[in-house]
């Protein structure tokens, strides 16, 4: 009897697959349980838990602080720029620097490149985006650090995205301070 129901199910499951995924997936999704899992909420890569909601106004975050919104304009950021939070409230220690490091080769050296130079990986003549901002250059090195912020958390124009949401208050701190270092390197200077 038990031989008769288990090949009647594995029948039934070669049936359902044979004839398509979509039926299965629709036999599933009858099933209470399969639909929550199929519908059920999930965190993108790199994606805060639980952003904080536009306007609220938070007193504590897993994320760290919370920086008011900044507005993905020049004169957006750098009204946040000049503002209380434009400055960086992290020393650059070591271990400060290596969380940068390990957040811009994540994050920005495909395209900026491994030392800011703009010549990462996804840049080319017969690649999207063709060029990415040299880092380590007067115009990059002239901005304050609450404005390079600003662009890894909002961004500005359409081709580079917004890290806001894939990258912490702190993160983003480590990123500027750690392309200082870049700048430091390449005989640019660099920091406020």
């Amino acid at each position: 009897m038990r031989r008769d129901v288990r090949s009647g199910v594995v029948a039934l499951l070669l049936a359902l697959t044979a004839s398509g995924c979509t039926r299965l997936e629709y036999a599933l999704n009858r099933v209470s349980f399969f639909a929550y899992m199929r519908d059920a909420p999930f965190f993108d890569p790199y994606e805060a838990p639980r952003p904080a909601p536009p306007f609220a106004v938070a007193f504590k975050s897993p994320a760290g602080e919370t920086p008011p919104p900044i507005t993905p304009t020049e004169v957006g950021l750098n009204a946040f720029a000049a503002g209380p939070h434009g400055t960086n409230p992290f020393p650059a220690d070591s271990a400060f620097l290596d969380l940068g490091r390990v957040m811009y080769e994540r994050h920005c050296s495909v395209c900026h490149g491994p030392l800011g130079r703009g010549d990462g990986s996804i840049i080319g003549p017969d690649k999207y985006p063709p060029l990415a901002p040299n880092l380590t250059l007067p115009p990059t090195v002239a901005r304050t650090d609450g404005y390079l912020y600003g662009m890894i958390a909002v961004a500005r124009g359409s081709i580079m995205p917004a890290y806001g949401s894939r990258t912490s208050h702190r993160e983003r701190w480590a990123i500027v301070s750690y392309v200082r270092q870049l700048q430091a390197a390449a005989g640019q200077g660099g920091g406020d």
